[in-house]
């Protein structure tokens, strides 16, 4: 599914049924805390990398976010091959939220603020 047919464009976070609401919460906040709206898509059985790269690739702002069943986190950008950012579950809130906030500064052109990648 495409956000290129219904309203705003937006960064899509496609999300494990069983995701953690904490975790959608604050990645989708920090992304409209910098003004840029979000769609979260039930994307189950890939993992968050996958969620994240198919998210991407259907947003026209082309950057996704893949959130996991245990709450892991990967934001990527449809243009670049490896993920930009990668949160493990164990991360505080303030880290997830600035996730979502880095989400948008990649559609801003603006430098990212989160801590680096962690790992996937």
């Amino acid at each position: 599914m495409s956000d290129a047919d219904e309203g705003p464009p937006t960064v899509l976070v496609a999300a494990h049924p069983q995701a953690p609401p904490g975790v959608l919460r604050e990645v989708r906040a920090g992304a409209e805390e910098q003004g840029v709206p979000t769609a979260v898509l039930r994307d189950a059985g890939s993992s968050p990398d996958a969620a994240a790269r198919r998210s991407a690739a259907d947003s026209r702002l082309q950057v996704g976010v893949g959130v996991g069943s245990d709450g892991t986190v990967v934001v990527r950008h449809a243009l670049v091959p490896d993920a930009v950012l990668v949160l493990p579950s164990d991360v505080p809130a303030g880290e997830r939220r600035q996730a979502g906030a880095d989400a948008a500064r990649i559609v801003a052109g603006g430098a990212l603020r989160a801590g680096g990648q962690r790992g996937l």
